[in-house]
């Protein structure tokens, strides 16, 4: 699997920092996926499920706050007001 780079960012910490394979995040107007080699993007989160599977196809979903998604040349940039984690498949 193709990964790109994700950072997770909350006002209290660096939550993740590593290669993922995909994320799925909540928008504004509805969830949204990106895989790597997405075009460029900058998105308004809302507060619901992120989830993001490894390289090695383990998914693994959070709660977050509200937020931005900033994606740019493979690198994938979450800022987020909160994060929890509540289940690994």
């Amino acid at each position: 699997m193709t990964t790109f780079h994700l950072t997770i960012v909350t006002p209290q910490e660096v939550f993740f920092m590593g290669e993922v394979g995909a994320i799925v995040a909540p928008g504004q107007k509805g969830s949204f996926g990106v895989l790597a080699n997405h075009a460029p993007l900058i998105a308004n989160l809302t507060a619901g499920v992120f989830t993001l599977t490894t390289p090695e196809l383990t998914k693994k979903s959070y709660q977050i706050g509200e937020g931005f998604l900033d994606v740019l040349k493979n690198k994938v940039t979450l800022l987020t007001t909160s994060i929890f984690s509540f289940s690994t498949t």
